[in-house]
């Protein structure tokens, strides 16, 4: 599995997969202190490069230069680090027939980018850490909002 490539092998505790979208990231750089907390967490952490990307489009679409700055900054001192998965070729049917299939049925309108983390998701057997919960479970994909901490029951 490509995952065991990326990450050392974990024989006695299998630890929680993550693979994250671009909104934690965002809010790691928004400087949420919910980030840093849960990447202290044990666990193994990825993300995809469609992700990197995504991120960077952010950035460089942000009109001030202190805010451009701090996003380069925080892409390649963080974001640039975490292992990244790129996608493979089944990844783009599997991506475009979840989403298609949540669109047609009425129950959300998921992108392209979110399909495609969806589908190294299922391919990793990740959980895909994001707060956009639900574009993620419309199409089956197991996904969790790290940066909020359960109601005690």
């Amino acid at each position: 599995m490509r995952w065991r490539r990326i990450f050392k092998p974990l024989i006695k505790n299998r630890m929680k997969r993550w693979i994250i979208d671009s909104d934690v990231l965002i809010e790691g750089e928004r400087g949420n202190p919910a980030f840093g907390q849960w990447l202290k967490t044990p666990g193994e952490y990825a993300t995809a490069d469609i992700i990197r990307a995504e991120f960077l489009l952010g950035v460089h679409a942000v009109p001030d230069p202190a805010k451009r700055q701090r996003g380069e900054q925080f892409y390649r001192d963080r974001i640039a680090r975490i292992p990244s998965f790129a996608n493979e070729a089944a990844d783009y049917e599997t991506a475009a027939r979840m989403a298609g299939e949540a669109r047609r049925l009425g129950r959300g309108k998921p992108s392209l980018a979110d399909a495609l983390l969806g589908a190294i998701a299922l391919r990793t057997g990740a959980t895909v850490a994001t707060q956009n919960l639900k574009d993620f479970v419309v199409m089956g994909i197991a996904a969790e909002n790290p940066l909020v901490i359960p109601a005690a029951v």
